[in-house]
């Protein structure tokens, strides 16, 4: 038998960590949900309020069902006032039956309040581009309303905890227009709000809503960088201000939290795990230092 090179020996070892690292990434890290604790201090908030985020379930061929599931039941676990939805329902290019989707969801709202905005994927102006991809999120809108979800297109309410939830359209659907969710006719019965959350899948929102009146943007889009490489940081994440890629940052004197995600594209995550957020949401000043201690502003922070 011929003894193997130096040179083919070295190949072959990269090529086994080169698989290894891709079977890790597919089989492993994209299934490995983390449920985190976010505390972030809102003054105006009388009391505590627990909101649960999912965004990006990216439901397709490479994300099943069952993953959206186990996010859902995971949030549940965590008895959260009520839930916002963060956009991309589906991946733009794949149109699967968006019934399981409907009835995943719809145990979600039989239990809790639930709030959603659409993302690039789910339809517009982005997705158009893509084949097969929506030309509105009416398709998806129409799944999520069968689940008994709320969706918030420029629009806005305020809960009964006294949250005011202003959400809107994708910013890269060609629809996201700010002024009617700010100064339009609320959807729900007139509450005094105390504090005031934007829901925006895209995070490079803030910067459209600057001039608005808010206390914390929610949003997702970058699945955290989906792939994240030691030293290095995330190669590719679809916003122009990379200091909100993950995690609670500060904006200005403000807060804006992106959530990795649970779902992904290709099914692919590696060192950047899909996450079920609660943040807690309190007027104690005393959370607002643990929160940038956690999370400080400026960069990703991985929990």
């Amino acid at each position: 038998m011929a003894k193997l090179s130096r040179r083919a020996f070295l190949l072959a070892g990269a090529a086994g960590l080169a698989g290894a690292g891709f079977a890790y990434s597919r089989l492993g890290e994209s299934g490995w949900l983390e449920t985190r604790h976010v505390p972030v201090s809102l003054p105006g908030l009388a009391s505590t309020v627990r909101v649960l985020v999912l965004s990006d379930l990216h439901y397709s061929s490479a994300v099943p069902i069952s993953l959206i599931d186990r996010a859902i039941r995971s949030g549940l676990k965590e008895s959260p006032d009520f839930a916002c939805l963060g956009g991309d329902f589906i991946t733009a290019g794949e149109r699967p039956d968006l019934a399981p989707l409907t009835e995943s969801l719809g145990r979600l709202a039989q239990q809790v309040p639930t709030f959603a905005v659409f993302g690039n994927h789910d339809g517009g102006e982005w997705a158009s581009h893509r084949d097969d991809g929506f030309e509105s999120p009416d398709a998806v809108g129409q799944a999520l309303t069968r689940a008994g979800i709320t969706i918030l297109e420029n629009q806005s309410l305020t809960t009964k905890e006294g949250v005011r939830l202003v959400g809107l359209a994708d910013l890269w659907s060609g629809s996201c227009d700010p002024r009617p969710a700010f100064t339009g006719q609320e959807l729900s019965e007139p509450v005094q709000p105390q504090a005031t959350l934007v829901l925006a899948h895209n995070p490079d929102t803030k910067d459209l809503v600057r001039a608005f009146d808010w206390d914390l943007m929610i949003s997702g889009h970058t699945h955290g960088g989906q792939i994240r490489v030691p030293l290095v940081g995330a190669p590719y994440a679809p916003v122009q201000d990379r200091r909100y890629i993950a995690g609670l940052n500060a904006f200005e004197n403000r807060w804006v939290y992106t959530t990795r995600g649970v779902g992904s594209l290709f099914g692919v995550r590696f060192n950047c795990r899909p996450e079920v957020t609660i943040l807690e949401l309190s007027g104690n000043r005393g959370l607002a230092s643990s929160a940038e201690l956690e999370c400080r502003p400026g960069g990703f922070q991985s929990a």
